[in-house]
């Protein structure tokens, strides 16, 4: 029997990874179809319907959505998962990985090592920032991706004026601060996790001016020995976070890598790239060993 794969994404048009994805389910048999999320309609007790016409189920769904995903997406997942229909990644990982200080509660209550940090919320009254975290410090939105939302505070001054410019923009979000990481700024690792195995890992160096080394501004990359601290932490918080395919991000400290972010639909144009990896050939296998389960 031949086996039925969607891709779900909020692409309109194909990028690199979908397409690659595409052409390698195609080329291992499988009839794959990529599905928009915002084509769906769900109503209670009623067969899920797309672009207005009822819906073929697959055998597997491969999710490929990650911060930012709203609530309205998560139930289109969730329709699969109650209908018995394996989705990579779950709803419940995703949802969980795309806000960053949960991220961080579950792996440091998981003894994984991350960053001091602080979840801030208005009005700000203490200086627990100043005791707690310490300056320069690192502050993020709560979900973002790309790079964006995140900013390096260099002083107790900065600090205080930048949250008094959200102020009087009525822009009290919630926000992140965690410690800022200098052994080697500018640089991280993106290590590649499908199933129990670590593909690789790649060192990304921030573009001149900036801390922030995402391939997507600017930031280039190079190949990184994966050494067995590395496999295990990275592992280990694709465990406790639930995901099977994932980008963990890897900040050096002298104190040994802590986990700055989890990504549960990384990219990997620039990990193929650098790497000299073929990503979608590896995340096709894995779910053609799936399918076969």
């Amino acid at each position: 029997m031949k086996h039925k794969v969607i891709i779900l994404t909020k692409q309109t048009t194909l990028d690199y990874e979908t397409a690659k994805l595409l052409s390698n389910f195609i080329a291992a048999g499988i009839e794959t179809s990529v599905c928009q999320f915002n084509n769906f309609d769900i109503v209670i007790n009623q067969p899920i319907r797309y672009n207005g016409e009822d819906f073929k189920m697959p055998d597997l769904v491969l999710v490929r959505m990650g911060a930012g995903i709203t609530s309205v997406e998560l139930a289109v997942i969730r329709y699969f998962e109650l209908n018995k229909i394996p989705c990579i990644n779950s709803s419940n990982s995703i949802n969980i990985v795309q806000n960053k200080f949960h991220t961080s509660q579950i792996l440091a209550h998981a003894n994984i090592a991350v960053p001091t940090t602080m979840l801030v919320h208005f009005p700000i009254t203490n200086n627990l920032i100043a005791t707690q975290i310490g300056f320069p410090c690192v502050i993020k939105v709560l979900v973002g991706s790309f790079g964006e939302g995140v900013y390096l505070c260099h002083s107790e001054d900065e600090y205080k004026k930048l949250i008094e410019f959200l102020k009087n923009l009525d822009n009290e979000k919630k926000l992140l601060v965690q410690e800022f990481l200098n052994d080697q700024p500018g640089v991280d690792l993106r290590v590649f996790v499908i199933g129990d195995r670590v593909l690789g890992a790649m060192k990304r160096t921030a573009p001149p001016n900036d801390f922030r080394a995402n391939i997507t501004i600017g930031g280039t990359g190079e190949s990184f020995p994966v050494s067995k601290e590395i496999e295990e932490i990275a592992l280990a918080t694709t465990k406790a976070l639930g995901l099977e395919i994932a980008g963990i991000d890897l900040l050096f400290d002298k104190r040994g890598f802590r986990v700055c972010e989890a990504n549960s639909n990384p990219g990997f144009n620039g990990f193929d790239h650098y790497c000299n990896t073929d990503i979608a050939s590896e995340i096709v296998n894995y779910i053609v060993k799936r399918l076969s389960e």
